[in-house]
């Protein structure tokens, strides 16, 4: 668990009553009001007050998700809560939020996990799944327990399960960023996703998919060297209407893991550890 999450963990069991925490009674006892605003360019912000550890948190009136208004009050909080973010600008804009981009600034990723699991509690989360079903209708089902999007729940569940699975989120036929498992050890070549033959790419073009995980070529979302050692890759992918965007889950059912070849071994046995120090005499031109 990131510190973040853990600053997360922390506030919920101090404050919050319920697995599924009631932001406003939390925002509250920690100092800070929600106002909706008719804001552009931004869907939160939190506006601090110079008089002492209180605050406004503003969220875009129009964002139309219940659980993209909850998640975004929850970044905010965590913005207000983590001690090294106090000195931040106070906007975060819709591709910030409810991200998992590893390429955010670093504030922005902590404020991402403390909401997450703030949400979403890692505690309760490991009773409500079957870690075992990688399933975008288990989430489903269990997102709309915890009032979180099916995107933040199913990075949730990536967090708990030793499956060999993945989350690629897309827009306009491009991916952008992806969550994995701790057991998906497989490259992802993100400049080239989708790739023609996945269902998220058949999305795109309009195309009919399956409604459930189903069989796809593992050179649709691997590169040559993974997709050689997948005996079997399933996908489901969904369209998101409110962010034109594709969320696709990716299960490496049958793989065979990368191993160190025994001449690659032999090469290491026969390194001196002094060529990689300062003790080094003789070094290439």
């Amino acid at each position: 668990m990131t510190p973040a999450a853990q600053l997360a963990n922390y506030v919920a069991q101090k404050f919050a009553k319920t697995a599924a925490p009631d932001l406003e009674a939390l925002c509250r006892e920690l100092g800070l009001r929600i106002r909706e605003v008719p804001a552009r360019g931004f869907d939160g912000a939190l506006i601090r007050s110079k008089a002492g550890q209180k605050g406004i948190v503003a969220v875009k009136a129009s964002i139309r998700e219940a659980s993209r208004k909850r998640f975004t009050i929850a970044h905010e909080i965590g913005h207000f809560v983590i001690p090294h973010h106090r000195n931040l600008g106070n906007i975060c804009e819709e591709r910030k939020i409810e991200s998992f981009d590893r390429d955010l600034n670093r504030p922005e990723i902590e404020a991402n996990e403390f909401a997450a699991e703030l949400l979403l509690p890692s505690a309760v989360l490991r009773k409500r799944f079957d870690l075992a079903d990688p399933s975008l209708s288990q989430m489903s089902s269990v997102a709309a327990g915890f009032g979180t999007s099916l995107t933040a729940t199913t990075r949730s569940f990536l967090t708990l399960t030793n499956l060999a699975c993945a989350m690629v989120w897309s827009v306009n036929n491009r991916a952008r960023w992806f969550v994995r498992s701790d057991s998906f050890s497989f490259f992802l070549p993100l400049a080239d996703l989708p790739a023609n033959g996945s269902f998220a790419a058949r999305i795109f073009n309009g195309g009919v998919v399956p409604e459930e995980l189903a069989p796809v070529r593992p050179d649709a979302w691997l590169d040559r060297q993974a997709a050689e050692r997948v005996n079997t890759l399933l996908e489901h992918s969904i369209r998101l209407p409110n962010y034109d965007a594709v969320l696709t889950l990716l299960w490496a059912h049958k793989a065979r893991p990368f191993a160190i070849e025994d001449d690659q071994e032999t090469l290491l046995e026969d390194l001196d550890p002094d060529d990689f120090t300062l003790n080094r005499r003789r070094w290439p031109r």
